[in-house]
This record gives structure tokens, sequence and C-alpha cells, in this order.
């Protein structure tokens, strides 16, 4: 019998935002995080408004999450990245999919515009933390390809936020995850197909790409170096993005950059 885990190395400081579908990886996550520390976990599920069917019963996990660890401290949003995602990704397709070879375009341009709403978020309510539920096993999806997740850290770590993975960090498998949230009584869905779940989160009509690996475990590999060129030739508009609104809304970045900074000794785990 797997022993649920009681802890990971990540250090926490502060408030937590768990990019969330309230699937399995993403609800360990935040509950072990929770448990490394007393701030607030605030869940960012995205809607990229292209068929993100379902989304919304992500809230029956969190329900269950917020009453394993405090219901005061579970805040719950459903972001949308609708906007950002259709400029970087889904105006481009078919242009993205000539110049980079493969069809990574639209995966990818969801998770940079969901990070980037989360860059938003974290900088106005005093957060440090972003962090995905990259699994163990899973690197091949482009969101948690080590090239991602590394220039995920650079973006984040630009605004004083620290990006990571803990899942990936701790080596923190499918079954170790189940026997944690079993031992709290947090709901996981349904089982089927032995990696997925049922009733717990959402289904992207945009991944249905992805259906080989759902059914039959295959799955693409992508070229990193592909997918670094598409990740620096869109990054400038997820900067764009964060900086445009905080001109909008006459609020100045700087301060707020470094208000998170200040959070962490000699600036230790941001990147400047």
């Amino acid at each position: 019998m797997t022993k649920p885990l009681q802890r990971f190395s990540q250090q926490v400081v502060g408030d937590v935002t768990v990019c969330y579908s309230g699937g399995l990886d993403s609800t360990t996550v935040a509950y072990l995080a929770a448990k490394q520390n007393q701030g607030r976990i605030h869940l960012f599920t995205l809607d990229h408004g292209y068929g993100y069917l379902f989304n919304r019963w992500s809230k029956r996990t969190s329900r269950t999450l917020a009453r394993a660890i405090g219901e005061e401290r579970v805040i719950h949003r459903i972001a949308n990245t609708h906007p950002l995602h259709k400029t970087l990704g889904i105006d481009t397709v078919l242009a993205d999919r000539r110049r980079y070879g493969q069809w990574f375009g639209c995966c990818l341009a969801c998770t940079m515009s969901m990070i980037t709403e989360a860059v938003i978020y974290n900088l106005e309510r005093k957060i440090p933390h972003i962090m995905m539920g990259s699994s163990v096993g899973g690197q091949y999806a482009v969101m948690s390809m080590p090239v991602v997740i590394e220039l995920q850290k650079e973006f984040c770590g630009r605004y004083g936020i620290i990006y990571s993975a803990p899942l990936l960090d701790d080596v923190i498998d499918k079954d170790q995850q189940r026997a944690t949230l079993e031992a709290a009584g947090i709901f996981r869905g349904k089982r089927f197909l032995d990696k997925h779940s049922f009733g717990n989160q959402g289904y992207c009509l945009l991944s249905l790409q992805h259906l080989p690996d759902v059914l039959f475990n295959v799955h693409d590999s992508y070229d990193s170096a592909k997918v670094r060129a598409f990740y620096l030739d869109k990054r400038s508009q997820c900067e764009d993005h964060v900086e445009g609104y905080f001109r909008r809304t006459n609020q100045p970045i700087q301060p707020l950059i470094e208000r998170l900074r200040s959070m962490w000794p000699d600036g230790e785990g941001a990147i400047p």
C-alpha cells in the first residue's frame, strides 16, 4: 500500500496560486502546498473560450479540498484567458504550424496565456508563487517539457514570482498522489483508463488532437528547439499584456514586483 505524502521540498512563503484543473495532479499540488504553509491557496482554473467543457466540475474537487485544509484558505477562480490565447495561438495556428513544423502551438499558447493572467493576479494580490501540476511521466506534454518549465521560471521571475512544478521536482508519482488525497478525504473523480479521471475536471476540445494518448497512451514528441523558438517569439506579447494591464489600471508595476521580491532574502528564489 502506497503511503500518502506529508510534505514536498518546495519552500512556500505566503500565498500560492495553483494552475488548477481539479484533476489529480493539480489537486495534489494544492493540498501539499497548503500542508507546507498557512497561507491561502488560490486555485486558477482557465476558460479559454474554445470549448473547455465542464471546467466548473473542478469546483467539486475544490470544495473537498477546502474541507480538508480549511474553508477560509481556498479561493477558486475561473479565469478568462480567451483574448490572449486567441492572439498567441488561435489566430496564427496555421502560420505557426508552417513555421514550427508541429501542432503544439495552441496548447503552448494556452499555457502561456494562463500563466500570464496568473502573473497579473499574483502581482495585484502579493502572491509569490505559481505552481503547475506537471506530472511524473507526463513530461512529453508541451506545458511540462523541461524547456517550457525553464522558460516559465524566467518569465515569472521577471515579475518576482516563483514558478515551480513540485510533482516533478520531488518525483511524486500517481500512486503517491492518489494515496495522499484519499487519506485527506479529497474527491479524485472516477478513475478510468488507469491515469485518467472523470467528474472532477473539464475537457478541452482543442486537446482532442491528443486523443491517442488518452485512449492508447500514444503521445506526440515535440522538438525542444522548436518549442523554445515558439515561446521566445511569443513572450513579448505576454509581457505587453501584463504591462499594458497595469498601465490601464494606473498601477505602477515596479513597486509590485519589488514587493514580491522583498519576500525573499537577497532575492533568493526569484530570477531578476
